[in-house]
């Protein structure tokens, strides 16, 4: 018997309960009778059934509506169960046919309402009944996984003795204080500042002396203010020029050119619009070409790496003084004492940046006769007075020396109205460290 396809199976749009063949097909449509018969050979000579194979005959039974697609399905149901009754034994056999009908009715009782009205109701329920897991089994499974919760244990908060200001409370609700990381994050400063510490080099250099590096520190100083650069500019290329010098041997005519291309390097760390390679040949003088530029600056990567990101002095000072609530002319005049010293080789090698912060301000305050700072600099800054004795006193004997007439950029600078004039302010001839009172 030759069978209807679906191509050749006209579906009209306008019944969609009715199912008609097209006047152009040339295959004669068969009777309900023999296509009964026909149905019955077939079910007969195949190996297993086709689950849900419908024929033009049973096609033509749907014009009475699902409930004898319901029934074709039934039947092509126990022709499925029987063949498995077949190789099972005992009443394992019955319960486990029992659960297969189980299973299959119960996703063909979902799936059929929605073919009722469907012009291709025969694949969606081939497709339905041949998939090995059915969308309820899925979502059954889904809701029977365990939900499994993480939960981070947030430490507590730490308070500062009593007596102490609790900064960081004050400005916890305002981003750009950084509160509710600060602690943490100057921690790490002070963690990480043994791994860029400079060790004394001076006299492994044959050519440079110390006087000639406060000549270049003083020079990048003046780039500073030239270009306009932020401070951490300036103190990241001081640092990382003593990084170098420390590792790499440097003729005194190549000492401007490793200033420079560590002044170039920090600007590309800190500045939002660094200046270009031209403008640093431009301050040299053209001493140096741009292939020697461009040279020592992979040279100076090479040597000193690419972990930029030192814990600066400046930083400290900053972080000490808002914790301090100190007034803008006191913390402008210890800004000038830790400029000062970056030309100062003996405060620059062998030391920590926070323990120099907390130095200058302590001078600082006690140049201008304040008072009742120690315990809150000791809570923030970890140093008492009496560990921060020996810098405060090299930073004092760094002060009373008389100005060279080389090194005075930084006097200069501070000199100004912007500055208020704190360069101006008289020096001690000495401090006591053993009271803040």
């Amino acid at each position: 018997m030759s069978r209807v396809t679906r191509n050749t199976l006209g579906v009209s749009k306008s019944n969609e309960n009715n199912i008609q063949v097209t006047k152009n097909s040339n295959i004669p449509v068969p009777s309900k009778r023999k296509a009964e018969e026909e149905l019955k050979k077939e079910s007969k000579t195949r190996k297993r059934a086709a689950f849900g194979d419908l024929t033009n005959a049973q096609a033509e039974k749907q014009q009475s509506g699902s409930n004898n697609i319901k029934n074709q399905v039934k039947k092509g149901l126990n022709n499925f169960v029987g063949k498995g009754k077949n190789t099972l034994k005992g009443k394992d056999s019955k319960t486990a046919a029992k659960k297969v009908v189980a299973k299959v009715k119960d996703e063909v009782e979902v799936k059929i309402p929605e073919l009722g009205t469907s012009s291709s109701s025969e694949e969606g329920l081939l497709c339905t009944l041949d998939s090995g897991e059915s969308s309820n089994d899925v979502t059954i499974k889904e809701e029977e996984e365990e939900e499994k919760f993480f939960e981070i244990k947030e430490e507590p908060r730490k308070v500062p003795p009593k007596g102490v200001l609790d900064f960081d409370l004050e400005t916890l609700g305002d981003p750009q204080q950084h509160s509710e990381y600060a602690m943490e994050t100057f921690q790490y400063y002070k963690d990480r500042e043994s791994a860029f510490r400079v060790p004394d080099y001076m006299n492994a250099q044959m050519e440079i002396t110390d006087v000639m590096r406060g000549i270049l520190v003083d020079w990048l100083v003046e780039v500073q203010e030239s270009f306009e650069l932020n401070h951490e500019t300036l103190y990241t290329a001081v640092k990382m020029t003593d990084i170098y010098l420390s590792k790499k041997q440097v003729r005194k005519e190549d000492l401007q050119l490793v200033g420079a291309t560590a002044c170039l390097i920090a600007c590309k760390v800190d500045e939002r619009i660094p200046p270009m390679v031209d403008d640093f040949l431009y301050v040299c003088d053209d001493a140096y070409t741009r292939d020697q530029l461009m040279k020592m600056e992979r040279k100076m990567l090479s040597v000193v790496g690419f972990d930029l990101g030192y814990s600066l002095s400046y930083r400290f000072l900053r972080r000490y003084g808002r914790v301090c609530k100190v007034t803008m002319p006191v913390l402008t005049l210890a800004r000038y004492i830790l400029e000062l010293s970056l030309m100062e080789y003996s405060v620059n090698v062998d030391v920590s940046e926070s323990e120099v912060a907390a130095g200058c301000l302590v001078l600082a305050f006690k140049m201008k006769g304040i008072k009742g700072y120690a315990p809150t600099l000791a809570y923030y800054s970890g140093f008492s007075l009496s560990d921060l004795s020996p810098m405060v006193q090299k930073l004092l004997a760094m002060m009373q020396k008389p100005p060279k007439e080389n090194l005075k950029t930084v006097r200069s600078k501070y000199n100004h109205k912007v500055f208020h004039e704190v360069a101006a302010t008289t020096v001690p001839t000495s401090v006591d460290m053993t009271t803040d009172e």
